[in-house]
C-alpha cells in the first residue's frame, strides 16, 4: 500500500475533517483516499455503493446481492 500526502483543502475528510491522503491498494489496483485522523477509507467502489444507496431501488439491489453473497 502506497500513500501520498496531498496539499489541497478539499483533501479534508467529511467524517473528522481530517488529512485525506492517496492511497493505492495494489492487491485491486485501485487508487483511493484514506484519513490519517479517523481512518475513513473512500475509493470508487464505495462511492458507487453510496450512490445507489441513496435510492430506495439501489438500496434493495444492493441488500439482496448481499444476502445472496452470504448464501454461498
Amino acid at each position: 500500500m502506497v500513500t501520498h500526502p496531498t496539499g489541497t483543502a478539499q483533501d479534508q475528510c467529511h467524517r473528522c475533517g481530517g488529512l485525506m491522503v492517496r492511497e493505492e491498494v495494489r492487491e485491486v489496483n485501485m487508487v483511493g483516499w484514506r484519513c490519517v485522523m479517523c481512518g475513513e477509507h473512500i475509493d470508487p467502489l464505495i462511492l458507487e455503493h453510496r450512490r445507489k444507496m441513496r435510492t430506495p431501488e439501489g438500496a434493495k439491489r444492493l441488500l439482496e446481492k448481499a444476502g445472496i453473497a452470504e448464501l454461498n
